[in-house]
């Protein structure tokens, strides 16, 4: 092999060395800003009653769930006097993280690790919506970019409130 080769194949080196530091700099300055995910002021007609946004939220979605995943993003709201709805909404550093998380919490479910009973698995406004029973409610949950969001509502409003989540997450 020729000197010129070596050149060549250590510059090519270098420059991969490079490019990895960079794309790690970069993920972990995303992974390390936590900010609050967007929430809606109303579904089905109910206000919003409570909310709890950024480190916060993530702590109430890691104490609910477990933490499996980097989390940069999280919001969680009440609506109705009641709590006829909750939205959990969970974003991670890049797309593809939010699309591990779904795959890995629809696992998790069919496993029968949960309190939930899969009822449908549908495409709808573009995406793959899951849709569950349990606890007394319908729950539904979706990946839209980087986050992943969770419904859970009364049964009588889910579809109004389920459009109106797939409309704000687009």
């Amino acid at each position: 092999m020729s000197k010129v080769w070596l050149a060549w194949i250590l510059i090519g080196v270098g420059l991969i060395i490079i490019l990895l530091a960079l794309g790690i700099l970069f993920y972990q300055q995303r992974a390390d800003h936590i900010t609050p995910a967007p929430l809606p002021d109303y579904l089905a007609s109910l206000s919003m009653e409570r909310s709890v946004f950024g480190s916060s939220a993530l702590n109430e979605l890691a104490w609910l769930h477990g933490q499996e995943f980097q989390l940069n993003k999280g919001a969680v709201g009440t609506y109705g006097e009641g709590n006829e709805i909750t939205l959990y909404v969970a974003g991670t550093p890049l797309k593809f993280l939010a699309g591990r998380l779904l795959v890995a919490m629809r696992d998790k479910i069919a496993r029968s690790e949960t309190p939930f009973t899969p009822l449908a698995e549908r495409e709808q406004g573009g995406r793959t919506v899951y849709e569950l029973q349990g606890m007394g409610q319908r729950h539904f949950y979706f990946r839209s970019n980087d986050l992943v969001v969770w419904l859970a509502v009364d049964e009588v409003i889910s579809d109004a409130a389920l459009n109106q989540v797939l409309d704000f997450y687009p």
